[in-house]
């Protein structure tokens, strides 16, 4: 079966962004509610448990989007046996990973007051808090989670994106009227579990009059079995790397400098993460698409598919990463104010690090589809490994910028680089890795050239509040937009780019 690709990418793109706006304001104001109606502790209480969470969370072990990857050739070759018996699979794994996180999750409670440096809010039981964070996690592995996956592998994220939207609008409902009406903050967490269950319970009726004809399961073929379990070990430790990316890092924070310096990265962070996310709206829009035509077309073709998205993303992630340098300290100083602000060189650190984070996206996009995974697991285990040590040692003579850059420096070595260099030994294995990282050069010279003129310009603004923020947004919106113009309207990828936009 080939799938509608540029069509379900659109769809995919125009529900994704919409649910990433929802994700984005709703929480924001929840956010700025609890600092101001009970204080900065409560968000760096969240930021460490989530944190820890992220950690649990490896024990899915990568089988989620292994399995994923095992659908796109079965459904390209409508091989309707096969996919039976990957979605009966999928759910016995997930209900083991699910009652060991538990288990594990448990088994951490003693381990809790030695996280957090000084006392938490006198009105808050850390332990009861903490279950119900793993008990939110527990649920999303044990309801339907094969369901949830198939729309993924039929690059259909659209429809299970409304069902989303819906249940994070009525979530983030209730959690304004628990900070402002009860300020309780038990009822605040207790609705993240209750959406998680509402979400899951519409996905899993949605999926069956969708996906019905897979509801019957069958034996998984003995070698697509043991494919998935060599993909598993080469995505358990990747996703240890990316875990710890932000995990180690909000522990670190919140052990070396106290929960109110850890709310205060963590609102940093969440500014920049809102960015991340919106743009993982592209990513997650193609995966499908991108892993069917893996299956189905040219090494050739899709390595200039690559070329194209590559740029564009590019394009779109320096255009970004300018803004955030423009409008980071007026936005923090109007939303938290000047005493929860950061100085400017960590708006420039933090403006950096996504810019970094961005560069590797459309490469892992096409990663993951091929299944290099097993092959890039000692690269993950380095950049994991690195990431803790840096942390540990630059925390304690740069704090809080140390913790940035120890992860900077991790990630653009051995993801970025090392991912990259994979990738072209194990699928683009005629292409030169050479014009990759060329690209790369030049897409960053072409930002850094672009951000200059639009930070100094912007800082001439001397208008306080809400007024010199839209006037400051109004010039990283027109000058970026005019000088990327300017500077790739003749380039052959930026011809491709805009033919692809008109499919």
């Amino acid at each position: 079966m080939r799938l509608e690709r540029v069509k379900n990418t659109k769809r995919n793109i125009l529900v994704g962004e919409t649910d990433k706006i929802v994700g984005i304001l709703l929480p924001f104001i929840v956010r700025t509610m609890i600092i101001h109606v009970m204080g900065a502790e409560y968000l760096g209480l969240t930021s460490l448990f989530y944190s820890i969470l992220q950690m649990l969370n490896l024990m899915d072990m990568g089988f989620g989007s292994s399995i994923i990857y095992s659908m796109y050739k079965p459904i390209a070759e409508n091989d309707e046996k096969t996919i039976s018996a990957l979605m009966r699979f999928y759910s016995k794994v997930y209900r083991v990973i699910g009652l060991s996180m538990l288990g594990v999750g448990i088994a951490l409670l003693p381990f809790l007051p030695h996280l957090i440096k000084g006392e938490p809010p006198e009105d808050i039981n850390i332990y009861i808090l903490y279950l119900i964070f793993v008990g939110n996690s527990v649920l999303n592995c044990l309801l339907f989670p094969n369901r949830k996956a198939l729309f993924t592998a039929y690059q259909r994220d659209d429809v299970s994106g409304v069902m989303h939207i819906i249940t994070q609008v009525l979530m983030y409902a209730a959690q304004m009227i628990a900070v402002m009406l009860s300020k309780d903050y038990y009822l605040y967490i207790l609705t993240i579990p209750a959406s998680t269950v509402i979400y899951s319970v519409l996905c899993a009726i949605s999926g069956r009059k969708m996906f019905g004809t897979y509801s019957k399961g069958e034996k998984l073929p003995e070698d697509v079995y043991k494919n998935i379990r060599k993909q598993v070990v080469g995505l358990m430790v990747r996703k240890i790397a990316s875990y710890s990316r932000n995990a180690f890092d909000s522990m670190f924070v919140s052990a070396y400098l106290g929960l109110a310096i850890n709310g205060i990265y963590g609102n940093y962070y969440y500014v920049m993460d809102a960015i991340v996310m919106v743009l993982a709206v592209l990513k997650t829009s193609m995966a499908g698409g991108v892993g069917n035509s893996i299956a189905m077309e040219t090494v050739e073709k899709n390595n200039v598919d690559m070329t194209t998205f590559n740029f564009l993303f590019m394009t779109i992630s320096g255009w970004c990463a300018i803004c955030l340098l423009c409008l980071y300290q007026p936005f923090m100083k109007i939303w938290v104010g000047e005493a929860l602000s950061l100085p400017m060189y960590m708006a420039l650190t933090f403006s950096i690090y996504f810019y970094i984070l961005k560069m590797a996206d459309i490469r892992t996009l096409y990663a993951e589809s091929v299944g290099i995974w097993w092959q890039g697991r000692y690269l993950s285990v380095i950049e994991a490994v690195m990431n803790i040590l840096l942390n540990w040692l630059f925390i304690k003579f740069m704090g809080l910028f140390g913790i940035v850059l120890a992860t900077m420096i991790s990630y653009f070595i051995f993801n970025f680089i090392g991912g990259a260099i994979l990738l072209y030994k194990y699928y683009f294995k005629n292409v030169s890795i050479k014009d990759y990282f060329v690209q790369h050069a030049i897409y960053l010279f072409v930002t850094c050239i672009i951000a200059v003129p639009t930070f100094f310009v912007s800082e001439m603004i001397k208008v306080d509040g809400i007024p010199g923020l839209i006037l400051k947004a109004l010039i990283c919106v027109f000058i970026p937009g005019i000088m990327y113009l300017l500077i790739y309207c003749r380039t052959e990828n930026f011809k491709k780019a805009v033919k692809l936009i008109k499919l």
